[in-house]
């Protein structure tokens, strides 16, 4: 525990944050840990790197400042790249780490203007993992990052506020530099680097804000689950919005809500009418290229970028019943809370692996944010009412992966779930290699059972696991295109065709499915390289829509009067062959409606809707002309039954007992079809 006077001044932290934005070439960098910071200065080359890694740098990398004792280090890498590579770094800070097993690795770019500061700590993946990795957290430093966070917990990386302590309490006895053990340093490296810190920052900001807006929509409705489920939603579009600046696609600008936010105020508009009449505006017309010629309130810069701005759809941006079932008002002062409180956080478009992480807000915060609004309606305030549990990252990763590598072992042979279990729990790019040398002969079984693929989350929240699944499928089916030769596409299609064809959830809370849904596009947005010009001569949504991959309902409820619906496709299933066709084709349909196919039957999400519930109704009638015969097949039985039990009780047979039991077995079948009957007819009235 950190106490508050252990903790940078809020001076010190201004001082910092004013480092950071100025942060070009080395000599702020030596002043923020020489001087703000108080490690000791040291300005050594680290000689004798091996060829392959130092031909990835501009100069040979360098010790400049440590902590007592020089025993924890702060090392400098430049790189001769535009921006850091990864890759690069992980391959130095492997070499060094046996030099310099204490240490904070700091990397720039050729132009000195975009910093990783890395710090490498020493994890198990999961409960029970036999192999210890290093998790690699990051704090970037870039012209177009939003830097609060980043100077905040760098600001705790001062030696002058870590406690010296004799009883592990972190009680403060002397702040002085000099007397810091190594221990003690590290620990508060791998403190500051904790996302799950900036994480608990975030919801706590998240939930006052909503708080605030919920409260708000309330006021104006008296609809307490409406309120909650429109303030929801309509953070989620504002959150996707600052993923979507910061690939630059609103105007090439990465503070454009900043640009928008301050246009309006400079514009002399009405008070009271941002979100309505300049926000819904980039919503549902902008986002769905429907933004006309009117509109002549923005200023022409404004208008400019509204045109071109890139054609999302997919559902989050169209207009639903939390958006028209009420009038209200997001007042200025309200939308200002908001914004400050979203300007706070950076925003990072690279999402987390399990052993690489951002400290920024990135998309599988969004499943962190569900979780801790999770007490949904009216009815049930607590989330263990609602049956939902948020399962951290690392968690999550290792059940997606023993339940592929189960799958797998099952469909090509468990002879193979050793080769397998090691190709899927490898992350390391030479590590991966090397396990997939061992399945050469499988891979072209593996690339086929991975397209017939179904995953099926039927409580599934935030979308956590569907997203988890969706990395892991996207890795192995790209490694196994790579061996068979086969042509390998961008990810962003990869995942498109793998979420359309593979990935399904169903939840008993609507707004949970909006969330996975959000959660999905995320996923297929920071992988879609795509330039504002590209965008803009596309005449198809780029984001798909999921209203069929992701479904409203109670999964535990899988049967209609004895029809286990989960069970059509099967052989002994009971529908007719002619009903099992049209269940295929529509499915193909369907697909094509998710891909937005030129060819398509279905042109609007209403139109698949509808030959669903037609469908729907065809396998219920084919199912009420069954049970009858069913019913009059079980009365038959029954007459014959009694018949013979009246012979047998008058001649005193044994076999009276035995006869009893068949009957009353018989007697509660029958009793059973004809409730069965009772809700298909219920089922099929309630279709029309």
């Amino acid at each position: 525990m950190i106490g508050n006077k252990d903790m940078p001044t809020s001076e010190n932290t201004e001082r910092i944050l004013n480092l950071l934005q100025n942060l070009r070439g080395i000599e702020p960098l030596r002043e923020l840990f020489w001087v703000e910071l108080n490690y000791h200065r040291i300005n050594e080359p680290i000689e004798d790197i091996p060829e392959p890694i130092a031909a990835c740098l501009a100069e040979a990398p360098r010790r400049f400042a440590a902590g007592r004792d020089n025993d924890f280090h702060i090392l400098y890498a430049h790189l001769n790249t535009d921006t850091p590579r990864k890759t690069a770094e992980r391959r130095l800070i492997a070499h060094l780490q046996t030099r310099f097993p204490h240490a904070l690795y700091i990397f720039s770019n050729l132009a000195q203007e975009h910093w990783h500061f890395v710090n490498v700590k020493l994890v198990r993946e999961a409960r029970g993992e036999r192999k210890a990795r290093h998790l690699f957290r990051r704090i970037t430093i870039a012209p177009d990052e939003k830097l609060r966070t980043a100077a905040e917990r760098i600001a705790m990386l001062d030696l002058a506020t870590i406690a010296v302590t004799t009883d592990g309490q972190q009680e403060s006895l002397f702040p002085n530099p000099d007397m810091l053990t190594r221990l003690q340093i590290t620990n508060r490296h791998d403190i500051a680097f904790d996302v799950e810190a900036v994480t608990a920052q975030f919801f706590a900001d998240y939930q006052r804000i909503f708080r605030s807006l919920q409260t708000a929509l309330e006021t104006q409705t008296a609809d307490k689950k409406w309120a909650h489920d429109a303030a929801q939603q309509f953070l989620s579009r504002c959150l996707f919005l600052y993923f979507i600046q910061r690939k630059r696609w609103l105007g090439n600008d990465t503070d454009f809500l900043r640009t928008f936010w301050h246009a309006y105020q400079n514009a002399t508009q009405p008070a009271d009418t941002f979100v309505d009449k300049w926000l819904n505006v980039l919503f549902f017309a902008a986002f769905n290229q429907k933004f006309h010629g009117g509109y002549r309130y923005f200023p022409d810069d404004i208008r400019e970028t509204l045109q071109h701005a890139p054609y999302l759809n997919g559902g989050l941006f169209r207009q639903n019943h939390w958006d028209t079932d009420y009038a209200t008002t997001i007042p200025d002062a309200l939308w200002h809370d908001i914004f400050q409180f979203f300007e706070g956080y950076n925003f990072t478009i690279a999402e987390d692996t399990p052993l690489e992480q951002e400290v920024a807000v990135d998309p599988e915060m969004i499943g962190k944010v569900y979780e801790s609004l999770v007490s949904v309606s009216a009815e049930t305030d607590e989330r263990g009412d609602a049956g939902i549990f948020y399962t951290p990252r690392i968690e999550i990763d290792m059940m997606c992966r023993l339940a592929l590598v189960d799958n797998l072992a099952n469909h090509i042979g468990e002879a193979h779930k050793h080769q397998l279990y090691e190709a899927l729990f490898t992350f390391d790019e030479t590590e991966k290699a090397s396990a997939d040398a061992q399945l050469a002969e499988q891979w072209a079984a593996i690339a086929a059972h991975l397209n017939r693929l179904t995953v099926l989350d039927p409580a599934c929240g935030s979308g956590s696991f569907l997203v988890g699944m969706l990395h892991i499928l996207d890795d192995l089916g790209e490694r196994a295109a790579r061996h068979l030769g086969a042509p390998v596409t961008s990810r962003f299609e990869r995942r498109k065709a793998i979420i359309g064809k593979n990935l399904y959830g169903v939840d008993v809370m609507p707004w949970a499915c909006k969330v996975a849904e959000l959660r999905l596009w995320l996923a297929l947005i920071i992988e879609a390289e795509l330039s504002t010009a590209e965008l803009q001569v596309r005449d198809e949504p780029l984001l798909p829509d999921f209203s069929f991959n992701i479904r409203h309902g109670d999964s535990l409820v899988q049967d209609i009067g004895g029809m286990n619906l989960a069970q059509t496709r099967a052989l002994d299933s009971g529908v007719p062959s002619n009903i099992s066709r049209k269940i295929a084709s529509l499915q193909t349909e369907k697909l094509k409606f998710y891909h937005n196919e030129r060819e398509r039957k279905y042109r609007e999400k209403a139109d698949v809707q509808r030959a669903e519930n037609a469908l729907f109704r065809e396998i219920l009638a084919a199912y009420e002309t069954q049970l009858p015969r069913q019913i009059y097949s079980a009365r038959e039985l029954l007459k014959a039954l009694s018949a013979e039990q009246l012979i047998l009780s008058e001649i005193g047979r044994p076999e009276e007992t035995q006869l009893d039991t068949l009957t009353r077995q018989k007697q509660a079948e029958l009793a059973r079809h004809e409730e069965n009957l009772a809700q298909v007819k219920r089922a099929r009235s309630a279709l029309n």
